[in-house]
């Protein structure tokens, strides 16, 4: 039996399978290992991760992205209501109160629940295992937030059963993370003597979890979890598409907020800088040709 582990992430998704005597994380059909979570809906077909993630400018009011948090909540939810102003797709509310997205899909309007989405994102990973594997799958394991309240695990668990898969576990990324560390970590002491104490953290797009877990050969326990479900990477690419917003609208009397293909374009730029930012302590450029009313822009940002 085939067990696969799926991480479901706020923008990307990975896929792990149990291989030749440990856990390896499998690459799609680009030779990725890191799947975007996006799904896209276009006028002849749907794509999902990096065909998807293509589409998030250019077909922006039907690509869904940052869905993950839409799991579980009902449509009243401030967290939805802070959260709809910042994405290029449309929220509803559907008839039982929760979130539905709206897009056009074949040319006609389509609300799709979160759930359904996930599904559609589960539905390409499955075939990313399937592809390495060269086997039916149908038993997984998927990873969640700690601070994932019962009603959004149950949101997950729908979207699985939705594909057709059987989750044996839901399981706490930190406990994951924590796992992967003790399967290959050799020199654990005896289960009778003093426990490792290792620390976790882990900022990922959009939260913050951090662990601390103890190890003897064997065995693993989780001392404690802490975590802001609202703080990760993506509030410091936030900062730069302000700071930038502000730059282009005194250097270019352009209103970058005004455009959603602009917003979007900036936001990409933002974060590739970020990444860059992180290994270099010099200034760095951003330039984007094109970007407003034919014109090209440029700024310059270091850490």
């Amino acid at each position: 039996m085939s067990v696969v582990g799926f991480d479901l992430g706020f923008q990307n998704c990975h896929v792990a399978i149990a291989r030749a005597g440990g856990i390896e994380t499998v690459a799609n059909e680009f030779s990725d290992r890191c799947t975007p979570a996006v799904v896209s809906f276009g006028t002849k077909n749907r794509t999902i991760g990096v065909a998807a993630k293509n589409q998030l400018v250019t077909n922006a009011s039907n690509t869904v992205s940052s869905f993950k948090k839409l799991h579980g909540r009902a449509f009243n939810d401030p967290f939805i209501q802070k959260e709809k102003n910042n994405l290029a797709y449309e929220l509803v509310q559907t008839n039982n109160g929760g979130v539905g997205l709206r897009v056009m899909y074949m040319e006609e309007p389509h609300v799709f629940s979160v759930e359904q989405i996930t599904a559609m994102l589960l539905t390409k990973l499955k075939e990313t295992a399937e592809m390495n594997l060269k086997k039916p799958v149908t038993d997984c394991v998927i990873s969640v937030p700690s601070f994932f309240t019962d009603a959004e695990r149950r949101s997950v668990l729908d979207s699985a059963q939705i594909v057709g898969l059987n989750c044996l576990k839901l399981m706490n990324d930190m406990t994951a993370v924590a796992l992967n560390y003790g399967i290959y970590k050799q020199d654990l002491p005896a289960s009778e003597e003093k426990p490792k104490i290792v620390v976790f953290a882990d900022m990922g797009h959009s939260s913050f979890q951090i662990s601390a877990c103890a190890f003897n050969k064997g065995k693993l326990k989780v001392l404690g979890t802490a975590f802001d479900p609202y703080m990760g990477g993506r509030n410091f690419d936030e900062k730069l598409v302000e700071h930038f917003c502000a730059e282009f609208k005194t250097k270019y009397k352009l209103d970058v907020k005004s455009k959603i293909r602009a917003l979007l374009r900036l936001s990409q730029e933002c974060e590739k800088l970020k990444k860059l930012m992180s290994s270099n302590s010099t200034d760095l450029p951003l330039n984007i040709e094109c970007f407003m009313n034919d014109l090209d822009v440029s700024g310059r940002m270091n850490r």
